[in-house]
């Protein structure tokens, strides 16, 4: 029967149409079942429907570039052609059955048809057929149709009942959906890939040493990139040399030692370390830079990770890799980078604050000696000059000079708890309080030497501060201001929008000096140490505050500190 027999709609179909019987057998075909699929529909004529489709678990779609976990399936099968959109053997990418690569899932439509009720397999097909029901190309089935050349094509068919002289038949329409399923399967692989990258990411800033974060790094490849040969060669500043450092289990059966690269020997993997460039090499055999003529790797993406060396991702067949390969190496190596910067970063960081605590700690106990060493002459001087005085006094005899002497010894005090204030500035806050500026400011005030100095206090603010700490540092600065300005100087408190400043009407201090005047040993006076000012930088860096030497109005010294916590009550 030809279709000839059945009406002329059907026949002028686009897309390959079958004219089947209620019991699924074959009558007819379009001639364009022959143009796509290369079947002759006479030959067709008199077969079962079920010699033309078959199951899309059949279909074997060969090599698709996918991590195993997106090959996986529950049962340790690999996933069924109807879930996929693959390339048949004999399309544009991929390689023929058998090379040893997996096939992919196809989309999950397993999953599908156990949600809507749906099957998709012939049985399916023929039942529908002979029930006379109607299958949509919306929801049609998911089967294969295997070309006149033996290739096996995904196709989606729809299912049309009609009647014909009392009989029933169907016509079966079938879609080459090749194009559909390899873009769905481009999206899947870049879905996985991107899945499998912050996964891998997320793990490995976890790492805090670079051997352990190429370990890494290196386990996560075949996972990234579907490539299961990898190593990672880090430099080495003494021999100059890129040291093999971590390898796959894939990588040691295939290459077994693996060589250092010098840079006064001739190797692609030093070259790209050395350009900072990546380079794909489809085929290392071809390459003049090899490092062995006999290597067993034939071709190799290589990616610099900056200074620290290199990631190699091999493999044993010429031209195995992609555009998109390249591209998530790369991206992949920057990850990895990123992660050696950050450990490098905190690693210096941690010598640093061992030696600052190792720094600390030795100031400190010199400075309990030195107190310890100079307490007791300072106290035996002190005493006699007191008996002296008292003496003198007794007998009204006035010795101008014994002032200069109390004045030295009450100098010398100071000092002394200067320097153990210094020691001790490491300590970090933990725990603030509100401290009320002008409350602070007085008992400062009371506490310090001031002579016929004068304050003014003109906020009523109140900040988050550990209170002894900032106490040390207003009495420092109100001792500088007296003792650099003169016993007259007017001194004053005000309020900043972020802080507080304390200024002086004295003569200043010189621009080009003010960068300085908060390091150990500078001081603004000719009695003083320079520990005051030191003080109360470390201050105000203990609690987050910034502070800055300026100007006042007057052309004295203004002292503010920023970035102070104000609570937001005060007025």
């Amino acid at each position: 029967m030809t279709m000839d027999h059945f009406p002329e709609a059907i026949n002028a179909t686009p897309d390959p149409t079958l004219v089947v019987d209620g019991d699924g057998v074959v009558h007819a075909g379009t001639p364009s079942v022959e143009t796509v699929f290369g079947l002759d529909p006479d030959d067709l004529s008199g077969r079962a429907i079920g010699d033309v489709f078959e199951d899309p678990t059949e279909l074997d779609w060969g090599r698709v570039a996918s991590p195993p976990s997106v090959v996986d399936r529950d049962d340790g099968e690999a996933g069924a052609a109807g879930d996929a959109e693959g390339v048949a053997p004999g399309g544009a990418e991929g390689s023929a059955p058998g090379d040893g690569e997996e096939s992919a899932p196809l989309g999950g439509e397993e999953a599908r048809a156990e949600r809507d009720g749906s099957r998709h397999d012939v049985t399916a097909l023929i039942e529908t057929t002979r029930a006379g029901e109607a299958r949509s190309m919306a929801d049609g089935f998911e089967l294969a149709v295997r070309r006149g050349d033996g290739v096996l094509v995904p196709v989606r068919v729809s299912v049309g009942p009609f009647e014909l002289g009392g009989d029933p038949y169907a016509v079966v329409t079938a879609i080459d959906v090749t194009n559909e399923r390899t873009r769905r399967l481009a999206l899947q692989r870049r879905t996985k890939t991107l899945e499998c990258l912050h996964e891998a990411t997320r793990e490995l800033l976890k790492t805090t040493d670079r051997e352990t974060a190429a370990e890494a790094a290196v386990s996560y490849v075949d996972d990234v990139l579907g490539h299961p040969i990898a190593a990672i060669w880090l430099y080495d500043e003494r021999e100059n040399a890129l040291e093999p450092i971590v390898w796959t289990d894939t990588a040691d059966d295939v290459v077994g030692e693996h060589p250092t690269f010098a840079a006064d020997e001739p190797s692609i993997t030093w070259e790209v370390f050395e350009s900072g460039e990546p380079t794909y090499v489809a085929d290392v055999h071809d390459d003049p830079d090899r490092h062995s003529d006999d290597a067993t790797i034939r071709s190799e993406l290589v990616v610099p990770l900056g200074r620290y060396g290199v990631l190699n991702v091999g493999a044993t067949a010429p031209e195995a890799f992609d555009d998109s390969d390249l591209a998530v190496a790369r991206i992949w190596a920057a990850t990895v980078t990123m992660v050696l910067v950050r450990i490098e970063r905190e690693r210096q960081l941690r010598r640093r604050e061992a030696e600052i605590a190792r720094e600390r700690d030795r100031l400190e106990e010199f400075a309990s000696l030195v107190s310890h060493d100079l307490r007791s002459p300072l106290n035996v001087a002190t005493g006699n000059l007191e008996i002296v005085t008292e003496r003198l006094a007794e007998e009204s005899v006035d010795v101008e000079e014994l002032g200069a002497v109390e004045r030295s010894l009450d100098r010398m005090d100071v000092l002394i708890e200067d320097l153990l204030a210094l020691a001790r500035q490491g300590a970090s806050i933990d725990e603030t309080e509100p401290v009320a500026l002008p409350d602070l400011v007085a008992e400062c005030w009371e506490t310090v030497d001031t002579e016929s100095a004068t304050i003014a206090v003109e906020t009523d603010a109140v900040v988050a501060a550990d209170r002894s700490r900032l106490r040390q540092a207003l009495e420092n600065l109100i001792a500088n201001a007296v003792a650099h300005a003169g016993p007259d100087v007017a001194v004053t408190v005000g309020a900043l929008d972020d802080g507080f400043y304390l200024e002086d009407d004295g003569p200043g201090v010189d621009p080009e000096d003010r960068g300085e005047v908060f390091e150990a040993g500078v001081t603004t006076d000719h009695d003083g140490t320079g520990f005051g000012l030191k003080i109360v930088a470390e201050v105000a860096e203990a609690h987050g505050w910034a502070v800055e030497l300026a100007e006042s109005e007057a052309g004295g010294a203004r002292f503010e500190f920023r970035g102070v916590d104000l609570d937001p009550g005060d007025g």
